[in-house]
């Protein structure tokens, strides 16, 4: 029956193993810090945010995320930051708390060079309460599941001005095996991803700016993946856009900010056969930035 529990683990994280393992959120360019740890400090103000995303809205058991994370800069060379996520797949489930440092170089006035590390702790759940297994006398049955806890790194790069960025990731540098019972030691673990990302601010008139951005993401085994955006901005107050990730979906996206609040909605429109069978994927984004000093070169969106 051990063996039961066993190859159905198996299945449902070797969906996972050999493609993109991380959940990416459709406004990921609000705040660069969520896919870069090089960007904690980046900005001119300290980010507060929560994102919430449900996906595929129709599935029982579909994906759902949500995430706390904060940053700030520290003397102009320094930056931390501080991210809680939570991720849930069906019977699988993780909960991270990582923690940020980035150096920022003074390139020349306008512009810097950030790099960044970040160390966190992660614990996978796999739950079999709700498995039907066929015999009752298994004593793997009085348990409700099984958790996995691993130690994991990511590194980042930054070039930034207050009017573009570039960046490079890698997380999971560890790529942690699961570990969940002695019987699933070394049959799936985490593998290590790299993003490449920029965007450009454009100001076209005194009241409205383009900002063009992007996002590749690649692992082994995986096609690449590309995200490509355009929001618009309104006397930087409010904003709306279009996203989309090549052969994957189409994302609608609107967002305001209001004395220092920030609020941001986007849906998600699959392009893929999910479609049948969901409505689409809901994001939100809340947030507050807390006015710092202001220095030269620091991005101010």
């Amino acid at each position: 029956m051990k063996n039961r529990i066993v190859l159905i683990a198996v299945l449902l994280i070797s969906i996972n193993s050999n493609a993109q393992q991380l959940t990416f959120f459709s406004q990921y360019m609000i705040d660069n810090y969520n896919i870069n740890p090089a960007a904690a400090g980046a900005y001119d103000y300290m980010p507060i945010s929560l994102q919430v995303r449900q996906q595929w809205v129709g599935f029982e058991e579909a994906p759902s995320t949500q995430q706390i994370s904060t940053h700030m800069n520290i003397q102009g060379h320094h930056g931390a930051g501080l991210k809680v996520y939570n991720d849930k797949l069906g019977p699988l489930s993780r909960v991270s708390v990582q923690g940020s440092y980035a150096y920022h170089i003074e390139i020349d006035r306008d512009y810097h060079l950030s790099l960044g590390m970040s160390f966190m702790m992660n614990q996978h759940r796999l739950n079999t309460s709700n498995f039907n297994l066929v015999s009752s006398t298994d004593l793997t049955l009085n348990q409700a599941g099984y958790s996995s806890t691993n130690f994991d790194a990511d590194f980042g790069a930054y070039f930034y001005s207050d009017e573009f960025y570039v960046g490079v990731s890698a997380p999971q540098l560890f790529q942690n095996k699961y570990k969940f019972t002695d019987s699933l030691n070394s049959l799936s673990k985490q593998t290590r991803h790299y993003f490449f990302s920029g965007g450009y601010r454009i100001e076209a008139n005194s009241d409205w700016d383009v900002e063009p951005a992007f996002l590749m993401k690649a692992t082994m085994n995986a096609p690449v993946q590309f995200d490509v955006s355009t929001r618009v901005h309104y006397k930087d107050m409010f904003w709306g856009g279009l996203s989309w990730r090549i052969q994957e979906s189409v994302s609608a996206m609107a967002g305001i900010i209001y004395e220092n609040f920030v609020f941001g909605y986007s849906y998600d429109f699959t392009t893929t056969d999910i479609r049948n069978y969901s409505s689409g994927t809901h994001e939100l984004f809340l947030g507050y930035r807390i006015p710092t000093k202001k220095l030269p070169g620091f991005a101010r969106y």
